[in-house]
């Protein structure tokens, strides 16, 4: 029998991405669609899609959100590659938070082929904000890429987190210098924080955490320094990556979602709760290593 020269496998890829999604409850109840979504196939390929000019009930604007997703066997690693893009151009939400342009990157390694130990590998270098403002003032915040792509396979978040290596990354890790009184005080004035001092007391403890959580929260964007970018002179208050907006609501950057088998990276969240109630995703891009049936 003849042997066939072209690579085959039961690998299955999963990727995706999408431009914005958003749901309000208040002043008036509305949901806007997903813009800008694709999925990439089992069996790998290629998924894109583009919207051009979108508004929505003077909320939220955009020039272009366009999307990008792929898969395909690297010959010369030996390696299923993957990967998601999601760009937001012009983007404007309700004149509090705007940007020039945001992207949403991630690329995603198998093992290499025939290793059914191993992990796969994930990077989200190529993420950032263009001429991102909040609230009026530019924030020029640059991506931690870097940390992630020491820590790019589960195996080493796990251990990173366990010898307390990537603390300052850890979502809501900054809000640990508040008491109990003064977080509760922040929860009830920002109810989309709600829960976060669960979190918050979940970081702090000293002694021995578990080898495996099973998920890791973090943010590139936690090392943010609010008042280097106001001033320091703002009403605004900054706990890393988490941007609270007196009379308005809360603005969180770069979350960066870590389970087992997959990853996934949302670039902007809006999140209204005072004048409004509802929120606005922005830029996600996210996959996993793959399955072998």
């Amino acid at each position: 029998m003849s042997r066939c020269s072209k690579h085959h496998s039961q690998y299955v890829y999963h990727a995706a991405a999408y431009g914005l999604a958003g749901e309000f409850e208040r002043p008036s109840r509305h949901s806007i669609p997903t813009q800008a979504a694709t999925v990439l196939a089992a069996g790998g390929g290629r998924g894109y899609d583009r919207v051009e000019n979108f508004s929505f009930d003077g909320t939220v604007s955009f020039k272009t959100a366009f999307v990008e997703v792929g898969g395909s066997y690297d010959e010369c690693h030996n390696r299923h590659t993957s990967y998601a893009c999601a760009v937001v151009e012009g983007l404007n939400v309700l004149d509090v938070v705007s940007a020039d342009r945001i992207v949403s990157r991630m690329a995603i390694y198998s093992p290499i082929e025939g290793d059914k130990t191993g992990d796969a590998t994930f990077d989200i270098t190529g993420s950032h904000f263009e001429n991102l403002k909040i609230a009026g003032h530019k924030i020029d915040v640059k991506l931690a890429t870097h940390v992630f792509h020491n820590y790019d396979t589960y195996s080493k978040i796990a251990r990173g987190h366990q010898a307390r290596e990537l603390d300052n990354w850890l979502l809501g890790s900054k809000l640990g210098k508040l008491n109990g009184d003064q977080l509760a005080e922040l929860e009830d004035t920002y109810h989309s924080l709600g829960g976060i001092s669960e979190i918050v007391r979940e970081w702090k403890p000293t002694g021995d955490r578990p080898a495996d959580r099973g998920s890791y929260s973090f943010s590139p964007a936690n090392h943010l320094q609010l008042e280097d970018h106001t001033g320091g002179e703002t009403e605004l208050l900054g706990f890393g990556s988490i941007i609270c907006i007196p009379k308005f609501g809360v603005v969180r950057l770069a979350e960066y979602l870590v389970h087992k088998h997959c990853r996934t990276l949302t670039m902007l969240r809006v999140q209204m709760c005072s004048t409004g109630t509802g929120g606005t995703d922005v830029g996600g891009s996210g996959g996993s290593g793959g399955t072998t049936g």
